[in-house]
């Protein structure tokens, strides 16, 4: 049989509050990020890997705060003269321009509005060159994205393959969210390469045993012995 070119009809990325996907396991950071009046103050740090859903708390956030959502490269051409007057995110804040963003914290306090950093690494590991930025820093409070669990696993997994249009069985996703390690990323890596390793077949449960069984690299998996 030929190979078969997969067609990459990936839908675009929504960052909606319906389209998170919530457990037991995250439900304590978005209720924090709902309530942003509550905290002692005004900042915080939001830290996870690569596919964690920063971005996507970060989206959410500025929604509901009726505030502005910024990249790091948007930072290098901002005047602090013209810093919104709103909730402000800051997507991968380590690469973010360090004179604005200690112009966004002084701002924060004076307008009483909340400023949120996304970051993939802790503060402290920065290596900040303004000694003031770097002081303002340690000052924020620091919240860590927690490991996602089961019930995320399989919605992230049926998230990912809708955005690829892809609908697999039930049973397929079962499968592989009892087997797979709990990362986000590995769920990320898992899609694209079922997805050329089906070859035109049905996405059930024979195929990702079948996917598991034969793949080379099986070190994104668990050690679950129960194939």
């Amino acid at each position: 049989m030929s190979h078969q070119i997969p067609l990459k009809l990936e839908r675009p990325e929504s960052y909606g509050l319906t389209d998170l996907i919530v457990s037991e396991t995250n439900q304590g950071l978005i209720d924090l990020l709902r309530a942003p009046k509550d905290w002692i103050n005004p900042h915080l740090i939001l830290i996870g890997p690569s596919g964690s859903g920063k971005t996507h708390l970060g989206h959410i956030f500025a929604d509901i705060n009726h505030g502005q959502f910024l990249s790091a490269s948007e930072t290098h051409y901002m005047e602090p003269s013209s810093l919104p007057e709103c909730a402000v995110v800051v997507d991968d804040a380590e690469q973010a321009d360090e004179e604005l963003l200690f112009h966004l914290f002084n701002h924060s306090l004076q307008t009483e509005q909340p400023l949120v950093l996304l970051s993939k690494t802790h503060p402290l590991n920065w290596q900040t060159a303004l000694p003031d930025l770097a002081s303002r820093l340690k000052a924020m409070r620091v919240v860590d994205i927690p490991e996602p669990d089961e019930a995320i696993l399989s919605g992230v997994l049926k998230k990912l393959f809708a955005h690829h249009a892809i609908t697999p069985s039930a049973d397929f996703f079962d499968y592989i969210s009892r087997r797979m390690e709990r990362s986000v990323p590995k769920a990320q890596k898992i899609v694209t390469e079922i997805e050329d390793y089906a070859n035109g077949r049905a996405f059930t449960r024979t195929l990702a045993k079948d996917f598991l069984e034969k793949s080379e690299n099986l070190s994104w998996l668990t050690d679950q012995d129960d194939f």
